[in-house]
Parts: C-alpha cells; sequence; structure tokens
C-alpha cells in the first residue's frame, strides 16, 4: 500500500513526463493442484476492471499465466479446470476406452512393469535419438513417474496459433515464466521460443515430470529456484506487482505431505527459499489465499472448487488496495497531456476443445516409413482434411494404445488456417519384464512374473513367457506374429497344476491333476473395444488322484484314463468398462465356444458354451449397480468330470479354465450340465477410494431344459469393503448362501490373476 501512495504522489507531481499509464504485473507462483487459486485471484482482478500488462510464472503459475496470457479469460480457466481429468492428465494414461483390446487386458496384473531392450527413453522436448553409447544400464529406469504427454497436449490443444516459435511479448498479455537447467545449474527464463515446452519446462517437478531437453539443457520445475518471479515481472517493465504467493502465512505451521506429489514440492522448498523475501519485499499488492488441508495432487472436483473460492476469498481481502490501484490507474489516463501509444492487438489462442480446423502439411518425427505408412496411412490426418479437436485426441490415443511409444505429442504450426501438423513419436523400450503380488485368505500368497520380448512392437515377431508361483502354479510360453493387417498368429503352450477340492451337496471330492496345454490360433490384434480368436487346441491331463466322499458327481464321467483332448474353439471378447476394478460405465461381454473332438480318442464328441456379461448402471457420482450374468452349457452325453460345471470363490478360472465365481460361496461346488447365476451389486463410494457393497445373487443348474425347476434356486449374498490402492484392491468380504447354509469371508489384497 505504501508504494501504492508513494507512486501516486509521484504521478502528480510528474504527469507532463509520462506517456502512458503506470504499467500492471501479475506474479503467480508454483504450488501443483494448489494453483486452483490462481483462478480466483484472476476472477476478481477482473471484477475490479484491473488491466494486467505482463504476466510471470512458475509450474502451475505458468500453465494458469500462459493461458491468461493467450487470451482465456478467468471464468474460461475456471471451467477448464473443473472440466479436466486430472488423473488422466496427471499421468501418462489414455482414458481406458481408448486404449487397445490388449492393453486392457495386460493392465491392473502387475505392481511394477520395468521396460529394457531397444528404444528411444529421451522424453518430450528432446527432439532427438539418443545414441547408443548414450544408453548404459541404468537408462532403463525413468527419470520421473509421469512422462507428460497428457500436459503436453493439453497445452497444445488449448494454444493453436501460439505454438511457433515466437517472442511472447506478442501475444494478448505478455508472458514470461521460469525453469532451472540441471546442466548449467542456472534458472532459465523463457520470454521467446516454444510457448507449450516453455511451460512444460517450468511444471516439470523433479522425481515426478521428466525433464525437457532443449539443446544441451536439461530443464525441470523453476520453483527450484525461483517459485515467485517477482523480479522477472520487473525486468519485463512492471511498475506496480499484484503477486499471487499460494498458502497463507497462518497456514504455515500446517505443512501437508500425503503423497509423493508432496513429497517432491516440499523437497523443492528446501531450495526455492533463496529468492522468496525479497519477492515478497517487492510485491505491491500480496495475495496469500489459504491452501491448508490440501495438497500438491488434491485434483478432485472438491477440492479445486474450495481452491478457486480460497482465490476470491484472499482476493477479496484486498479490495481496498485494488481499489486504490483502479484509481490510480484512471486517474493517470485522464490527467495524460498528449496522445496514448497505440496499444498492439493480438489475437486470441484458438480452442482445439472446441473448434475445427484445416490441416495444412502433415510431418513427422521418430518414425521409420514404414511405420509411418502403417499409422498415418489409417489415420484422417491428411493434408486438407478438416478436423476436430476431439478427432485429433482420437489419433493421438490411437497412437499411443499401440504401446509402441512412450509418448505422442503434436503442434499446430501456423497463425492462421491452414495450421500445420507437427507429430511427435518417442519410441517405447521394446521388451518388458512384470511383477505382480498378491495375497488372499484362498491362495495365502502368489506371485506373477512376466517377460515379453519384443512386446511392444507395432508388428513383427513376440515372445512371452508367464508364470504363477502358488499353491497352484501355471505357467505359458507362447510366440505370436503380428501382421500389419491387425491379425496376429500365435502359438502358446501352458502348464498348470491344480489341487481342486469339489463340493457336491456338502460331500468333498479332491481331484490333484497337472495340466499341459498347446494352442494354436488367429486372433485379431489391436483393435480397441474387442478380440476375435480362432483357433485348436490339445490338452493333456496327468492326473494324481481322485478321492471322493461322494457315490458319484452329477452326469460325469470320471474314469482317469480319459486324459487326452482336441477341440477347434472361438472366443469374442467385447470390453468397454471406464475402469477395470471399480468401473462406474460400460460393460464387458466374453464367449467362448469349444467343440471337442472325442472320437479321435475313442469317446463321444460334445460342446462346451460358455458367456459372461457385466454392466454397470451409475446412479449419481457416489452409487452403481454392477449387473452380472454367467453361463455355462454342456451339450453331449459321457463328458470327463474335468470339464464339468463348477462354481464358487471370488474369481473365475482360478482351479479350472471354466471355473465360474459365485458370491455366496467360497469353495467349488459341482453342478449340472446347464449352469446359470445372476448377481446384482449396489455398491457405494463413500470417500475417495473407499466402497461398500451390498450384493445379491441367483442361480440355477439343470440337466436339461426339460428339468429347469427340479431343483431349487441358489441364493447367494455378501456385504463388503473395498478399497482401490495403488497395490490393487484390497478388500473384505463376508457371504452367505442357501446351499451351503453357512457363512464365509474371503479377504485379498492385490490384483487378481
Amino acid at each position: 500500500m505504501k508504494r501504492l501512495l508513494t507512486l501516486t504522489l509521484l504521478l502528480l507531481l510528474l504527469v507532463p513526463a509520462f506517456a502512458q499509464r503506470p504499467k500492471v504485473g501479475v506474479v503467480l507462483s508454483g504450488g501443483g493442484a494448489k494453483g486452483a487459486a490462481h483462478v480466483g485471484v484472476l476472477k476478481v482482478l477482473e471484477e475490479n476492471n484491473i488491466p494486467i500488462d505482463y504476466i510471470a510464472g512458475t509450474s502451475i503459475g505458468a500453465i494458469v499465466g500462459g493461458l491468461y496470457a493467450i487470451g482465456y479469460s478467468a471464468h474460461e480457466l475456471d471451467s477448464l479446470i473443473m472440466t479436466q481429468n486430472w488423473n488422466i492428465l496427471m499421468s501418462d494414461r489414455i482414458p481406458r476406452l481408448e486404449r487397445s483390446f490388449e492393453r486392457k487386458q495386460a493392465e491392473n496384473k502387475f505392481l511394477v512393469r520395468i521396460p529394457f531392450g531397444a528404444g528411444d527413453y529421451s522424453r518430450l522436448g528432446a527432439r532427438r535419438q539418443r545414441k547408443p553409447e548414450e544408453t548404459p544400464i541404468l537408462s532403463n529406469l525413468p527419470m520421473a513417474l509421469v512422462n507428460g504427454q497428457n500436459v503436453y497436449n493439453l497445452l497444445t490443444r488449448l494454444s493453436v496459433g501460439y505454438q511457433d516459435s515466437l517472442d511472447f511479448n506478442r501475444m494478448p498479455i505478455p508472458f514470461a515464466c521460469v525453469a532451472v537447467d540441471l546442466v548449467g545449474k542456472k534458472e532459465v527464463v523463457f520470454r521467446n521460443g516454444s510457448l507449450v515446452d516453455a511451460i512444460r519446462a517450468s511444471m516439470a517437478i523433479p522425481g515426478y515430470f521428466s525433464p525437457v531437453r532443449m539443446g544441451d539443457m536439461v530443464l525441470v520445475d523453476g520453483g527450484v529456484l525461483n517459485n515467485y518471479p517477482v523480479d522477472v515481472c520487473r525486468a519485463m517493465g512492471a511498475d506496480i506487482i499484484i503477486g499471487v504467493k499460494l498458502g497463507d502465512p497462518d497456514d504455515a505451521e500446517e505443512v501437508a505431505v500425503e503423497n509423493i506429489g508432496d513429497m517432491f514440492n516440499e523437497m523443492l522448498n528446501l531450495y526455492m527459499d533463496t529468492k522468496l523475501d525479497d519477492a515478497i519485499a517487492n510485491t505491491d499488492i500480496l495475495i496469500t489465499p489459504s491452501t491448508k488441508g490440501y495438497g500438491t495432487l488434491s485434483f478432485d472436483n472438491e477440492s479445486l472448487r474450495t481452491l478457486i473460492e480460497r482465490g476470491e476469498t484472499a482476493a477479496h481481502r484486498k479490495q481496498t488496495e485494488l481499489a486504490a490501484l483502479k484509481d490510480l490507474l484512471d486517474r493517470s489516463e485522464q490527467q495524460f497531456i498528449g496522445p496514448m501509444l497505440p496499444q498492439q492487438h493480438y489475437d486470441k489462442a484458438l480452442r482445439m476443445d472446441r473448434d475445427s480446423i484445416t490441416l495444412g502439411h502433415v510431418s513427422y518425427h521418430g518414425l521409420t516409413t514404414k511405420d509411418a505408412q502403417w499409422l498415418l496411412g489409417k489415420s484422417c490426418l491428411k493434408p486438407g482434411a478438416r478436423i476436430s479437436g476431439n478427432d485429433l485426441e482420437a489419433e493421438i490415443d490411437r497412437f499411443y494404445s499401440t504401446a509402441a511409444y512412450e509418448s505422442v505429442t503434436y503442434l499446430l504450426l501456423g497463425q492462421e488456417e491452414p495450421y500445420d501438423l507437427e507429430l511427435n513419436f518417442v519410441s517405447r523400450r521394446k521388451s518388458m519384464l512384470g511383477v505382480g503380488v498378491r495375497f488372499d485368505s484362498e491362495e495365502i500368497a502368489a506371485v506373477l512374473l512376466d517377460v515379453g520380448f519384443n512386446a511392444n512392437a507395432l508388428y513383427g515377431s513376440q515372445f512371452n513367457a508367464t508364470a504363477k508361483l502358488a499353491y497352484n502354479m501355471r505357467a505359458s510360453l507362447q510366440y505370436s506374429y503380428a501382421f500389419r493387417s491387425l491379425a496376429q498368429f500365435r502359438a502358446n503352450y501352458s502348464f498348470r497344476h491344480s489341487d481342486l477340492n469339489i463340493l457336491n451337496q456338502g460331500k468333498r471330492s479332491n481331484l490333484d491333476y497337472v495340466q499341459h496345454s498347446a494352442t494354436v490360433a488367429f486372433a485379431t490384434s489391436k483393435m480397441r473395444d474387442f478380440s476375435l480368436d480362432l483357433g485348436a487346441r490339445f490338452d493333456f491331463f496327468d492326473y494324481n488322484t481322485l478321492l471322493s466322499e461322494a457315490e458319484s458327481l452329477p452326469t460325469y464321467d470320471t474314469d482317469l484314463s480319459r486324459n487326452k483332448y482336441l477341440s477347434a474353439f472361438g472366443h469374442f471378447q467385447v470390453d468397454r468398462l471406464d475402469q477395470p476394478d471399480f468401473p462406474t460405465r460400460g460393460f464387458k461381454f466374453n464367449g467362448l465356444a469349444s467343440y471337442y473332438f472325442n472320437k479321435v480318442f475313442g469317446h463321444e464328441n460334445f460342446l462346451a458354451t460358455q458367456v459372461h456379461l457385466t454392466g454397470v448402471i451409475p446412479a449419481g457420482s457416489h452409487l452403481a449397480f454392477l449387473l452380472s450374468l454367467d453361463n455355462r452349457i454342456l451339450f453331449g452325453s459321457n463328458i470327463p468330470l474335468i470339464y464339468g460345471n463348477i462354481m464358487g470363490g471370488a474369481m473365475a478360472g482360478r482351479y479350472l479354465d471354466q471355473q465360474l465365481p459365485y458370491l455366496g460361496f467360497g469353495y467349488t461346488h459341482v453342478f449340472q450340465n446347464v449352469l446359470t447365476s445372476i448377481s446384482l451389486d449396489c455398491r457405494g463410494r463413500i470417500r475417495d477410494n473407499h466402497y461398500i457393497y451390498l450384493s445379491g445373487a441367483y442361480g440355477r443348474d439343470f440337466q436339461n431344459f426339460q428339468t429347469i425347476f427340479e431343483h431349487a434356486p441358489i441364493i447367494g449374498a455378501r456385504i463388503g469393503y473395498a478399497y482401490n490402492s495403488a497395490i490393487g484392491p484390497l478388500a473384505a468380504n463376508l457371504f452367505w448362501s442357501n446351499y451351503t447354509k453357512k457363512v464365509g469371508a474371503y479377504v485379498s489384497i492385490g490384483f487378481n490373476f
């Protein structure tokens, strides 16, 4: 306030010397999700009609400030923040519905996945291929948790018209942002160049977002040295500084470190105080929104809305000073002698999230000619094409969902239509090691190991070895060849050992066996929503024992000398769930038909069909209903027990490939030739990642369609709790059924596999 009074007196004394009113600069500090408060402050500045002549920021301040500088209003920024999927933006993932079917099936099994082998592991902004001699063994490990392509593409989508190399003074509001060069160990101020790259460098929190390479520089978050760049804004020409420093001084005693983003942010705070005191002293109007109770990664909608409102509240507390500033600026304009200097007008950026454009030249980097022909030949991204932002994002997601690329980013160059499209591909390491761990009350502990050689290649030969180490062990070796025609050939050998307890009307049977299977198939490849497999399979069973308390098992042949089976199968799957473990919308279908040529081995042929369907019915933001159907039908006579209908437990296929899950009992039970179960889960989200379940199930089995109602239905119920953790779901369930007339419990930690 004292600075404003001093400036007012000087203005009154020296009016003839002035040719312009004093210049106002706004400075926005870093702070991750807490930076939503910046938008609230900008709203109040607009309400007070405070002109902004310069804007400077660091990290989230660079994002908000950069978008404001190219023409976005505070209300538009509010809308943008509240409509983004921040879980996706703060990761390298694309929405699950946009991923290829193979990637959907591979996800949520592994606790860690480590890439290895050939590939370009350079990061956003590098725009160069790393030489082999520059790639030591440790470079298999990424430089950060998140590559940042989703944030990069968001900035691109919102800044069309300002993506060439340019002078940042040639924006509606002159802009600057700050990063730090790890190589030169110095602060880097961006006032020209690529706007998107500059903002992306300024927000590269070390360890969380990967650095940006520009020439010989490796750039990270500017908050390392200058989180509140008042000096930068002064150097741009600002006479009056309105500064937004996140965190009210009254909050200083509370430091929330609740996640990895908070941890990295506090590490930065160890270094960023160097300039802070001087910057605060050099601020004319200091606005300090309270961020108490919120962290760097508080990107849920409720938190963001609260932080925006806190920004407004903090700015309103400075209403007297803002009014005095507005009065000073108005009087300075009224008292000027002579003509005002002309103001240059620059157009607002084009928004690809709502507008369409015409493409000019299309270029690409990081692709071989063959790969470009295969990928871009199927694309709508052609010179002269009229595309929307949704069209462009869908194509980028399609490229990325192939799993062949570490990142796929783009720029739209030029100031008017047609805009030249530049696509930048960074190849992923071709091979992958995956490790999964699960604990549950049935198998106690299980470890999943998977090695995929050339698994991330666009096409060609791939080899995969998988082993589940548990009480019931499984292993497989698979060779596949992916054609350019979205089809693949697969040859697979699998081994399985099961010690299976089967209950029949309360009487226990135990079947201990080893299964060897060989499969050849042709299948679809890299389709988004579905998969179709057509092939043949040979199974050989080595039975150890069959011990049974029951005189017989329903309709099934228990002759252990029957141990070889040849079949042909068709397997069709559709996956349109938005999330694998806790979906909020969509459906999933799995249909399998297998015909067994038993006459080859002196027995009767038979047919087995199996269907699973899950659909999600949303009922608001915290409630969803999940309806599931499982059905298996056996056609034929003298069917062996090993292919009989069994049901029970939380996980399908745990002991036998055809095992159906059932929420009413834990042990597997044997049923007749036609088996159907329907379940309805009422799932409530009680807080962030915490869920409760109330479930009911109805099942029937019968020998043929003339005896549908011969036996009483199977009724089951469950009450459960689950937590969606980073290491997989943590779940605890109590269940009951009229079939067993017993209460059971099941507890699990980790992903299902």
